[in-house]
């Protein structure tokens, strides 16, 4: 057997130092590439179980149906003219007055105003000569012109009065009470009737000795809530 020489081997190994290098570096890059890939495989609990089925689920539609869209509010269209008031009068007026509301007032005689409404105030009687307050109006108009009612109510009470004379009183609801003084004895209605506005409950008369000197009138008045007002106010506001 022929002996190697250690020269022989460096010899030969001479021509080839560049193969067995670029080999040695392959070897490194393949042991450091082996060494990271067992690490990773560690951290992440080992490697996948490639029998294991896997499942995609489709993606779930979670939209609600049945719901309508919300469609935007029309424009809204500026009126130059709403800076006054679309109500009319007369609407106003009748819901600041039920009684109005309900039914037409009048006055209960047409003919001039004799003695007005005094407010509290004191007034001289003509036919008494002393001052005193008149808690109501004097219509002037001559027997036996008709008196009626000056709104819808019920008559409340009928009686003779030494002053006052004949007597009507009617029950105009709302805490609203008329007053009908000095009629003509013939009295038309009854207590308990029923009225409505316009309604003939007897005719001027002379039967008011404490204004006898104003001649042939009809002494109306109304109270409200048990006070006296203006008749003509409440009437005609």
């Amino acid at each position: 057997m022929k002996k190697v020489k250690f020269g022989d081997v460096r010899r030969a190994l001479r021509g080839k130092g560049f193969v067995v290098a670029l080999g040695l570096s392959v070897m490194a890059v393949g042991v450091s590439t082996y060494v990271a890939y067992n690490r990773a495989v560690s951290k992440i609990g080992g490697l996948p179980d490639f029998n294991t089925e896997i499942v995609f689920e489709a993606p779930v539609n979670r939209a609600q149906t049945g719901i309508p869209i919300e469609e935007a509010p029309p424009d809204v269209e500026f009126n130059e003219d709403t800076s006054e008031s679309s109500i009319s009068p007369d609407i106003a007026e009748e819901a600041n007055n039920p009684i109005r509301s309900r039914a037409p007032v009048i006055m209960p005689v047409d003919g001039e105003i004799g003695e007005p409404f005094s407010n509290g105030e004191l007034v001289k009687s003509r036919t008494l000569n002393v001052w005193k307050t008149h808690d109501g109006v004097d219509i002037i108009a001559p027997l036996g012109t008709e008196v009626k009612a000056m709104s819808n109510g019920m008559v409340s009470d009928v009686y003779s009065d030494p002053l006052w004379g004949i007597c009507v009183i009617i029950n105009h609801n709302d805490g609203i009470v008329g007053y009908y003084f000095g009629l003509d004895k013939n009295v038309t209605v009854t207590v308990g009737r029923e009225v409505s506005s316009g309604d003939v409950i007897g005719a001027v008369g002379d039967t008011a000795e404490i204004e006898i000197a104003e001649g042939p009138h009809l002494h109306f008045g109304i109270k409200k809530n048990e006070a006296w007002i203006d008749p003509l106010s409440f009437i005609n506001p």
